[in-house]
């Protein structure tokens, strides 16, 4: 409806989808009928002679922006259908044009107007949050830059941990990938820790697993302390599983530390925001190296494995024949 949110200027009361609206052919101004019946003549007759146009004073078709998380409401609501906060009072420019005017009593951007595309596309404006939050060296809205795929997961998790601590938050991809997870968001340090410790963890069975390939020294001495090595695998299986744990519940929890951590660094470097969105998000190829490097990290685990024998076999024989 054309003059939803507009008032009759003769009784004074709002327009609603139902009221049945007449207009003064003269210079425009929308009047209920029935006002404008029992007048039998137009509010603004007196502006006639002048050629004065009647002007919306709401922009047709605009929102009504929240001051505190800015979540486009429809004009004619009082508060915000995101977040529940009062929408601001109103006041009208010398144009007719409606602006917002904020909580401190500032006059803010036009509260009608329509969001621009940031907003429209940053999930950081649709969930309640300031983006101007400090979350600990950085604001929400740089962390939301730099996090940038999945922001909108993320985001609040970081809100509640920077309110309330490092609290335990579901992860999935980390339990079961954890060196693919920290690799694609660029956590080197996590990544390598965690392939290393996936490698250590199931070096034991896998050994078993392969026996058949390895040569026939350490195959002989794996199946002959078989026993052994098995309950020593079931114990670092046990600890695999307790390690992943970690990763899932504290995975967000490390990125979150280590965001605020690249962002202060990028910060005293004076980097730009494009180029903290590009430092962040993902990179999927990273997920590739991660993987070259635990395959180059088992070889050297089995080398090393297998040096190691070789030695302390060279001097049980060596031994053997200083003996005799």
């Amino acid at each position: 409806m054309r003059y939803l949110g507009e008032k009759c200027p003769l009784c004074g009361v709002e327009f609603t989808e139902d009221d049945d609206i007449v207009v003064c052919p003269d210079c425009g101004t929308p009047h209920h009928r029935e006002c404008y019946m029992s007048e039998n003549r137009c509010a603004n007759e007196e502006l006639h002679a002048e050629g004065w146009k009647w002007e919306r004073k709401i922009r047709k078709h605009g929102f009504r922006t929240c001051q505190k998380c800015h979540f486009p409401n429809k004009y004619t609501d009082t508060v915000c259908s995101r977040c529940g906060a009062e929408l601001s009072d109103i006041s009208v420019d010398d144009n007719g044009v409606a602006s917002g005017v904020s909580e401190n009593g500032q006059q803010g951007r036009d509260s009608f107007s329509v969001p621009d595309a940031e907003e429209l596309l940053n999930p950081i404006k649709f969930l309640g949050l300031d983006p101007d939050e400090d979350m600990g060296g950085a604001t929400m809205k740089e962390i939301s830059d730099f996090v940038g795929t999945s922001a909108i997961y993320y985001i609040p998790k970081f809100k509640q941990m920077k309110d309330g601590g490092a609290k335990p938050t579901f992860n999935l991809f980390s339990l079961v990938f954890p060196s693919l997870f920290f690799a694609n968001r660029k956590m080197w340090g996590w990544a390598v820790v965690a392939a290393i410790l996936s490698i250590l963890f199931n070096l034991p069975e896998n050994l078993l697993l392969c026996i058949e390939s390895l040569p026939e020294d350490i195959a002989n001495f794996l199946s002959s302390n078989k026993p052994v090595i098995e309950n020593v695998s079931n114990i670092l299986i046990i600890a695999d599983m307790a390690v992943r744990a970690v990763f899932c519940f504290f995975a967000n929890w490390f990125y979150f530390r280590f965001s605020l951590n690249s962002l202060k660094k990028f910060k005293k470097m004076r980097m730009g925001s494009e180029d903290i969105k590009a430092a962040g998000g993902v990179k999927p190829f990273n997920m590739v190296l991660i993987m070259l490097i635990k395959y180059g990290i088992g070889v050297a685990a089995v080398a090393v494995l297998y040096m190691g024998f070789e030695m302390i076999t060279t001097v049980q024989d060596f031994s053997t024949l200083c003996l005799h």
